[in-house]
């Protein structure tokens, strides 16, 4: 098949935080999860209202797909474990696990379960374990108008995939690191050939899985959903690395020998139980920097040691781990890295758009070739009407500024929190300007009372947002090496003395910060309230957070924002044109 015949290709995952993507000649014309419509974080099953949806986003109709990429070879269903105690979202657990648990206690149980040999078995089965899914798929897809052939792929080759395409780079080496999926919890491949296909040259067995065990530790600090990662990564700053890193050295380590790290522990909730006995007495805080900084260590052995390997020094990553800014960090300061780029919807939340890559390149072999990812404003918009059809139909009072930037920036100066909803929603797990809250940066107090307003639990301090010019002078090493993953908010730098003189609040304990840099040609909107502010205060940071309350996932519809934005209680919100204050405030 040649690229005429196959363009529009529409890639599915109904995996924990599923969605869909649809991309034409191997470019992203929208995509987006169905947490965000179903208002229920880190949703599993059919992303029923984004195939609902991403036609009148994408522009495109049912019958013009040429083809459907299914993420993942095998799935369970309801049961999909999401937490970090290995129970879904209700709470269930899999009967898989409960065996796989039993097994274990037996003489040769660990080494039957963690052997090639039954690996290689389950991945075979894993097939016809899905037809039963995938043929509910395909009906489903049938009765919207998509009655095309449907391929499904690999967890990881999804993961991969999704990161190698968008990421711009032909000559890199793409690294996936996340829990478990499809039996692998980590991948590394390389580009083959001028066609831009991918060669597998690592893979790793879920049983020695790095996620798994950052899990088993952000449950032991007592964050009981798998999403709660990153408060670990946060906590991990207050904490002594030392005082617990000789527990994790010797449960799961990096084997330079084997190419990979392995688990030394047990498995599942076995594991989990010895975690909480083991670290029994270490303080959260102790738990979280030894983890951390275990993860760090191991994954920077890891990326050095395939460099080595294959020469390769433009990094491109992916897979939920990676949504650890720190440890991209760490690998961007290898002296051996020229360049990282960290997928922005790393996590499951992104097997979709990789599904559907993957089906693009089997397709159409020599036209499907890494494309530089813009920006991730893949989602909705909202028109003006339908907006003011919403602040009418709500009883709410509303203005339309002349100068709509000029005006927020004016709010900003006085220290009011505004959030900003305008164009399309953004794709992944960061608010970047179009669903998200705006504040000072210059005081430090803002993380505990505005966390307290929208009812949050954090142990990071607010992410800033900065104008590209301005990056340098914030954030040390700031460069070309890593300055297209920072548009994502996907990595940590050190701050400069300036930045902890002119914006403290968005600088954690550890001295570090996690920037959106914004580029006018990206979001001209959004970057207009950052020079206005700038010319009114002569400061270049401001606080951005996700418009969202507490365990909700970020808003999506301007009723979800009238809606987060009186919950929240703050003092004015910039909604397409248009202005409303809190008559409260």
């Amino acid at each position: 098949m040649t690229l005429q015949k196959v363009s529009v290709i529409l890639g599915v995952s109904d995996s924990h935080d599923a969605g869909v993507a649809l991309i034409r000649g191997g470019r992203v014309l929208a995509a987006m999860n169905e947490e965000r419509f179903n208002r229920r974080k880190m949703s599993g099953g059919l992303p029923v209202h984004c195939l609902d949806e991403i036609w009148k986003v994408a522009g495109v109709k049912p019958e013009e797909v040429d083809l459907v990429g299914l993420a993942c070879r095998s799935s369970l269903g309801a049961a999909i474990p999401i937490n970090n105690d290995f129970s879904d979202e209700k709470g269930r657990t899999v009967l898989a696990r409960k065996v796989a648990e039993f097994l274990e206690w037996t003489p040769v149980g660990k080494t039957l379960l963690t052997s090639n040999t039954a690996l290689a078995l389950y991945r075979r089965t894993m097939p016809s374990m899905g037809m039963a899914r995938l043929s509910r798929m395909k009906q489903y897809l049938r009765e919207i108008g998509v009655g095309v052939p449907v391929e499904h792929f690999d967890h990881h080759d999804s993961h991969v995939a999704s990161a190698y395409y968008t990421g711009g780079e032909r000559d890199c080496l793409v690294v996936s690191n996340d829990g478990f999926g499809d039996g692998l919890c980590a991948k590394v491949a390389v580009p083959d050939g001028p066609g831009g296909t991918l060669r597998v040259i690592s893979s790793n067995h879920f049983a020695n899985s790095l996620g798994a065990y950052y899990n088993y530790v952000t449950h032991f600090c007592g964050f009981n959903k798998s999403h709660h990662a990153g408060k670990t990564t946060g906590l991990a700053a207050y904490g002594d690395p030392e005082k617990t890193l000789p527990i994790f050295r010797r449960l799961i380590d990096w084997d330079a020998g084997r190419g990979i790290y392995v688990n030394r522990g047990k498995l599942f909730g076995n594991c989990l139980k010895d975690i909480h006995a083991k670290l029994a007495g270490f303080s959260r805080e102790d738990a979280a920097a030894g983890i951390q900084r275990h993860c760090e260590n191991i994954l920077v052995e890891m990326v050095r040691h395939y460099i080595g390997q294959t020469g390769r020094r433009r990094i491109v990553l992916t897979g939920g781990v990676h949504a650890n800014v720190k440890v991209n960090q760490r690998i961007a300061e290898l002296p051996e890295v020229e360049r990282v780029f960290v997928f922005p919807n790393m996590g499951d939340g992104g097997l979709a758009l990789g599904a559907a890559f993957l089906a693009s390149a089997g397709a159409n072999p020599s036209g499907t070739v890494p494309v530089r990812l813009d920006d991730v404003y893949l989602g909705p918009a909202y028109s003006e009407r339908e907006i003011a059809d919403c602040l009418n139909r709500a009883g709410v009072a509303f203005s339309r500024p002349d100068r709509l930037a000029a005006e927020v920036a004016r709010l900003l100066k006085n220290n009011k929190i505004v959030a900003r909803f305008d164009g399309r929603m953004e794709y992944g797990p960061r608010a970047l300007g179009n669903r998200s809250i705006l504040y000072p940066a210059t005081n430090t107090s803002v993380n505990q009372w505005l966390n307290k307003q929208l009812r949050r639990t954090e142990f990071m301090p607010f992410a800033p947002v900065v104008r590209e010019a301005d990056a340098a002078a914030f954030f040390k090493n700031y460069d070309k090496k890593t300055a297209h993953t920072a548009e994502f908010m996907t990595i940590t730098y050190n701050v400069t003395d300036r930045c902890r003189k002119e914006a403290p609040a968005i600088v954690h304990v550890d001295g570090t910060a996690r920037p959106q840099v914004l580029r006018q040609a990206v979001n001209p909107g959004y970057y207009d309230i950052l020079d206005e502010y700038h010319k009114l205060t002569g400061l270049s940071v401001l606080v951005n957070t996700s418009f969202n309350m507490h365990e909700e996932p970020i808003i999506c519809t301007p009723d979800d924002a009238l809606k987060a934005f009186f919950q929240s209680h703050l003092d004015a919100l910039a909604i397409g044109p248009f202005l409303v204050r809190n008559p409260r405030k």
